[in-house]
């Protein structure tokens, strides 16, 4: 795994732990659903950071 996918297995587990489903949109493509929209990777960490469910880098 590299470092972004373990911030993205982060970001899913906070999700789902706070009752957003989340789940794999494509095996082809890396986006997800969650809650019945589309994220990309991306997308699905800045929305765990914005919630505050992870804590960003440090600067």
């Amino acid at each position: 795994m590299t470092v972004v996918d373990d911030v993205l297995f982060e970001a899913v587990l906070a999700l789902r732990a706070c009752g957003y489903t989340v789940e794999p949109w494509s095996a082809d493509y890396p986006l997800w659903l969650v809650d019945g929209e589309t994220f990309t990777d991306g997308a699905v960490i800045v929305l765990a950071l914005r919630l505050g469910l992870m804590e960003g880098p440090e600067v």
